[in-house]
């Protein structure tokens, strides 16, 4: 691919307080450009680009494209004003009309007048409900002219005319790209969007609600790799498009449903409603092209793209769920099965983590706060707090408990610490206790104490809701203390532990519901 003069830039993006407005404007500033952001803000908001605004290459115009916008010089224009998702589309349909098709043509005039490069974001729904699976470029779509989509969809279309013959007509240096369904940070609230509407319900325990029997699919890309391949477009020398851009692995609405409630340890239910108009059975790209001529292929994972979202959405929302954690050192005394927990803790910033540990250095403060974790450090700061985190971290705890409602408790190994967990267990509240293990705890040494030497650990063991352990070897290990004990296997990859967790954690916490409706 041959790529345009790299130097420094003059940039307009329309649309740019958007959720991939905003997401562009990011990344051309971090490329050393001057962005100039053009927004009515009708459905952007100024929240999503205020961090710029002390940036002395970022410029912020409130301007609706409907009307000519006067600048005198560019080199790239990228034009993505247009209210994108249902709700803020069909509030006002002709104005989405009007966006599309006489915004359309004042930037294909100002980049006529510029010189300006200029790039339009078309989308999937080009396509309608699509005759082929997967779709390509050379489709034409099956669209409904008259329906309530049809001022996105129909608009839509019309740009693409309107650019191509701009182009063949009156020289206008082009490029077309199809957006597929795209999720990230900066994502309204209230936007309507499949994966914005499910994680907010989950977030909220309330019913996920499924348009129609949940079967029709959908593909989802990251933000980042739809602006990747956004600048790549933008910089080849003359490949015009129109391209699809989006992730070609497919899932169904239900299973998307499905992987959002177990992700965020929701206790929501999923229910049907009756199908939308026009609402499209499939929708994967073909990116074939793409590929040859840019290069470009998603590279970020659903589940670590989908993490970042959630935690995006439950900061936005203020929803915190409360995890008490019980460790017999913690930071800074982070050993093997301490690193574990903390890089799954890191990956989980939904959550609010309450970590009680014993002091063991006099130097270290009683309580400390840093991220989503606060850690309160029990005894006198020497070795003899392991013991004292036995009798006075429970009592700390259901003090705690009293103030954040803890949902679920965790506790490192059967130490000090996991015996703390089972008093408070036993004698403070009934919550899910889960416990982690770590290679080394079940072997030599540590073993024989399980077995033998301290005959409550098996106590613990059979008393934990879950226990978390890292191979099979281990889970092996755990039938020589207890034949009925069960080990949850945890990958070592730290995003997939977090969504292990989460998923066991959704299962206790249904069964502890089911238990506490049986007793109403």
């Amino acid at each position: 691919m041959e790529e345009r003069d790299k130097k420094h830039k003059k940039i307009l993006v329309t649309g740019g307080a958007g959720f991939i407005g905003s997401h562009l404007c990011e990344r051309l500033l971090d490329l050393g450009n001057d962005v100039i952001c053009a927004d009515n803000l009708y459905s952007g908001s100024r929240e999503n680009i205020e961090k710029f605004f002390k940036n002395p290459h970022f410029e912020f115009i409130e301007h609706d494209i409907n009307k000519p916008l006067k600048i005198d010089a560019l080199d790239e224009i990228y034009n993505l004003a247009c209210p994108a998702s249902p709700v803020s589309y069909q509030f006002d349909p002709v104005f989405t009309v009007k966006t599309n098709v006489l915004g359309s043509l004042n930037m294909l005039e100002l980049a006529k007048k510029t010189g300006a490069r200029i790039l339009q974001a078309s989308t999937s729904e080009i396509y309608g409900d699509p005759l082929s699976h997967p779709q390509k470029e050379t489709d034409f779509g099956n669209v409904n002219t008259v329906g309530v989509r049809s001022c996105y969809d129909e608009g839509k279309r019309c740009v693409e005319t309107l650019f191509m013959d701009y182009h063949r007509e009156r020289g206008v240096d082009i490029r077309i790209i199809r957006i597929f369904n795209t999720y990230g940070p900066n994502m309204a609230l209230d936007d309507g969007r499949v994966i914005s509407n499910f994680i907010i319900q989950a977030l909220k325990n309330e019913d996920i609600t499924i348009y129609g029997n949940g079967s029709q699919t959908r593909s989802f890309q990251y933000a980042d790799d739809l602006i990747d391949a956004m600048i790549l477009m933008m910089q080849h020398k003359d490949f015009i498009g129109p391209v699809n851009i989006g992730n070609p692995k497919e899932m169904t609405v239900k299973q998307l449903a499905e992987r959002i409630v177990a992700l965020t340890g929701s206790s929501s239910k999923i229910v049907y409603l009756p199908q939308a108009q026009d609402d499209p059975k499939k929708r994967n790209p073909d990116i074939t092209l793409a590929h040859e001529k840019l290069g470009w292929q998603p590279r970020v994972d659903f589940e670590e793209g989908i993490i970042k979202t959630i935690n995006y959405f439950a900061e936005k929302l203020e929803i915190k769920t409360n995890v008490l954690v019980f460790a017999t050192a913690y930071k800074p005394f982070l050993g093997p099965a301490e690193e574990t927990l903390h890089s799954i803790i890191e990956q989980m910033g939904h959550l609010n983590f309450h970590v009680i540990t014993a002091r063991l250095d006099k130097n270290l403060p009683k309580k400390e706060e840093t991220g989503n974790i606060t850690i309160y450090r029990i005894g006198v700061g020497y070795s003899i707090d392991k013991y004292l985190l036995i009798f006075f971290g429970w009592m700390k705890a259901k003090k705690l408990h009293k103030i954040h409602n803890f949902r679920f408790v965790w506790s490192l190994m059967a130490s000090y610490a996991a015996l703390a967990a089972l008093i408070f267990k036993i004698f403070g509240k009934k919550l899910p206790h889960v416990m982690f293990l770590h290679k080394g705890d079940l072997e030599g040494k540590a073993l024989r104490k399980a077995k033998l030497i301290f005959p409550f650990y098996k106590l613990i063991f059979k008393k934990s809701d879950a226990i978390h352990v890292i191979d099979d070897a281990m889970k092996n290990k755990l039938k020589l203390i207890d034949k009925d004990l069960e080990g949850e296997l945890m990958p070592l990859e730290k995003s997939l532990a977090a969504s292990k967790v989460r998923e066991v954690h959704k299962k206790i916490i249904g069964k502890y519901n089911k238990k506490i409706e049986r007793t109403k």
